[in-house]
């Protein structure tokens, strides 16, 4: 009875319910409910800077655009001036999530992410539209991607200004900068740039500055004319030298973005942008108004351009030894994004090299780079060609054809080209025979091996090779190879480059009644090479040829390494053009490879090699031969550079069908490579088989095998 009675009371309580709440247990339109409200975010930016400051006005206007974007659910509290943490405490507060947002020097997040000092490189930008490109380019947003790695979320790059050397008396000459001391942002680039103009350098807080001076510890510093007009020095000079940038970052915690809904990061993303166009309107105009403020004051001294140019051409070098730093891929994206190619200068004549600078091979494109800039640093000591200065420029292919046509058809529209220099792909020059033909541009080619490049079918033919040819590279590696086994097997990329190393390969078998025991195709990118590689030994393979680029190079021996008598290898030079002995170390310590070549600093006794290598040396912060990666190519476009400035002086035009012409009539060029005698007469390949050599890799360097050529 108990069990039915509460039975009823159950039943009677249910009813009442679906009574007041309705029959289907939902709210009623129209009733007077509450909704539960958004959650409101309150967030922080710290910053130091004065309220004249155009990053200041940025925040500001960053701060109210997210809350008006947000209907008030991100609320954005700015913290500014002595009261905040120091610059790089606040990059620590920020990975800690004690703040959420910041600005701040792009120096101050070096010691995380030294690759983002290359925005302190010394005369690297010279209009703030250079800057802007670079900050609205793929490679900034790398860049500002990379900070994720340090619980950093980069927005944004803004703009901070050019900065100016302050002294403690007007800069009139060199020998003023000597053993003088200069306070710096902790950076490697920074200390190195003061170096090269004797200088000492010391990184002194800000609030210890005025103090410095007054003792007579400090000399001098860089700042930029907004920060001189906010923070005035007395009796100090300020020195117009514009020789450098500061970029600052717009920066947001990691752990802020993690407790955050995806869309108030959209709208988060957003507001910076918009905020950045301004912060860099306002940077110039405010830029403009300190100059204009600085003069009237007296303080301004405008040094003599001879100075500046000595103190452009001392710190030449900081790039360059800063490369690797950077990352060459890196350097080379922003530098291709702050170049104007629609406004080059009228008045330069220009060679331009069109190769892998971002890409797997970027070693390669580096290489011919500085064999180019070598020849044209001694050209243009000399007067140029036709008496004028020769610039290079360099554009990007990553290897993909169509980005080598874009890039083709792009130099063809530019004023005063002499030449294009094309990099390690054969499959990008071969596409771009028939455009180059069409323009009648001139392709100089320093290190693309493919035979149809040069024996092309064309007349006039345009192209001029200093390089290997694969024609005569079959040759060579087959007779390497043979000295080993003569149960050969080919390994060979599935692209043009490849199959006309097959060509070449099956002529030479044929000649000497051989097949080949076995012959196995790669494509580009492939990464599992055992089954490949199983086959060829299988077949009672003792030697292989392989025919590949770095990447894939990589694969095929640290798979082959695994056997305990692996064949002897007989490469290309393909492998050659990035860092395949690095990232191959251990597996090169199990086969015996064997890299097709035609040139090498090491033990090389030629004076002009000899002084070639001291001044790559000088340039390039290297010290030792060993430290010169893929000298071939190096070698080759640097001879290539000169023989063209040779015809172009000739010709008396820059008009390529002109230098095309006395091209093929060059006679004699005492190059670094060889002595060339009629170097383009018949074929247009300077080198010939008995230019090639064989070299192996020790600690991560090619040596020459001596008894190969």
């Amino acid at each position: 009875m108990k069990n039915i009675a509460v039975g009823k009371y159950t039943f009677t309580l249910i009813t009442l319910l679906i009574l007041l709440t309705g029959c289907d247990g939902q709210t009623k339109p129209g009733s007077n409910t509450p909704e539960a409200l958004p959650t409101k975010h309150r967030l922080t930016i710290a910053l130091s800077s004065t309220s004249a400051a155009a990053e200041y006005e940025a925040v500001n206007y960053f701060a109210s655009l997210i809350e008006k974007q947000s209907d008030g659910q991100l609320v954005l509290n700015v913290l500014n001036g002595k009261a905040t943490l120091g610059q790089r405490e606040r990059v620590a507060a920020l990975k800690k999530g004690d703040i959420d947002f910041t600005v701040v020097p792009s120096a101050k997040v070096s010691h995380l992410y030294p690759g983002i000092e290359l925005f302190d490189l010394p005369f690297f930008f010279t209009e703030h539209h250079q800057v802007r490109r670079v900050y609205a380019s793929n490679a900034s947003r790398q860049m500002l991607a990379k900070l994720q790695d340090y619980g950093l979320v980069g927005l944004a790059f803004w703009d901070g200004g050019f900065k100016q050397l302050v002294t403690n008396a007007p800069l009139s000459s060199k020998d003023q900068f000597l053993n003088k001391r200069f306070r710096i942002v902790e950076s490697t680039v920074l200390r190195e740039q003061f170096k090269s103009w004797g200088g000492l350098t010391l990184p002194i807080s800000t609030a210890r500055v005025s103090e410095a001076y007054a003792n007579g510890d400090l000399d001098g510093e860089e700042m930029t004319l907004s920060q001189l007009s906010a923070h005035r020095r007395s009796n100090l000079q300020v020195n117009l030298t514009r020789h450098g940038h500061q970029t600052l970052l717009l920066m947001m915690s990691a752990k802020t973005k993690n407790r955050l809904p995806e869309q108030l990061i959209h709208i988060i993303d957003s507001a910076a942008k918009t905020a950045s166009t301004f912060q860099y309107d306002i940077a110039y105009q405010k830029e403009k108004l300190a100059l204009l403020s600085l003069r009237e004051d007296g303080v301004i001294n405008v040094p003599s351009n001879a100075l500046l140019a000595w103190m452009k051409t001392a710190s030449a070098h900081v790039i360059e030894h800063q490369r690797m730093q950077f990352g060459t891929a890196m350097l080379e994206q922003v530098i291709q994004a702050k170049t104007d190619w629609e406004n080059l200068p009228p008045d330069n004549l220009i060679v331009a090299l069109d190769a892998d600078m971002f890409g797997s091979a970027a070693l390669s494109g580096l290489a011919i780079r500085r064999g180019i800039e070598l020849a044209l640093e001694e050209i243009n000591q000399q007067g140029g060609i036709l008496g004028k200065e020769v610039r290079l420029m360099v554009r990007n292919n990553s290897m993909v054809p169509s980005r080598g046509l874009d890039n083709i058809a792009l130099l063809s529209k530019l004023p005063n080209v002499l030449a294009v220099f094309s990099g390690i792909s054969s499959p990008v020059v071969l596409a771009e025979l028939n455009l180059l033909h069409e323009k009648k541009m001139l392709m100089l080619v320093p290190w693309a091996a493919a035979t149809p490049i040069v024996s092309n079918g064309y007349a006039p033919n345009f192209v001029f090779r200093v390089s290997v040819r694969d024609e005569y590279a079959a040759q060579f590696l087959l007779e390497g190879a043979l000295k080993a086994s003569d149960k050969v097997g080919f390994f060979l990329v599935n692209n043009g480059w490849g199959r006309s190393n097959f060509e070449g390969l099956s002529k030479e078998m044929e000649k000497r009644k051989y097949q080949p025991t076995g012959v196995q195709w790669f494509d580009w990118g492939e990464k599992n090479m055992e089954t490949k590689i199983r086959n060829l030994i299988n077949r009672g393979a003792k030697a292989i040829i392989f025919v590949g680029n770095a990447v894939e190079g990589e694969k095929f021996v640290t798979a082959l390494a695994r056997y305990e008598n692996p064949p002897v290898v007989y490469s290309h030079w393909g492998i050659t053009g990035s860092t395949f002995a690095e990232r191959s170390a251990n597996a090169l310590e199990k086969i015996d490879l064997r890299v097709l070549q035609t040139f090498s600093f090491i033990g090389n006794d030629n004076p002009a090699a000899k002084a070639l290598m001291a001044r790559y040396h000088d340039r390039y912060g290297t010290t030792k031969g060993t430290d010169i990666f893929a000298p071939s190519g190096t070698a080759h476009a640097y001879d290539l550079m000169h023989m063209l400035a040779i015809a172009a002086n000739k010709a008396g035009s820059t008009d390529m069908a002109a230098i095309q012409k006395e091209m093929t009539q060059l006679e004699y060029y005492q190059g670094v490579m060889k002595t060339y005698r009629s170097p383009f007469k018949g074929t247009q390949d300077a080198l010939t088989k008995d230019d090639y050599l064989f070299a192996f890799y020790k600690n991560g360097t090619l040596h020459p095998l001596e008894s190969s050529r």
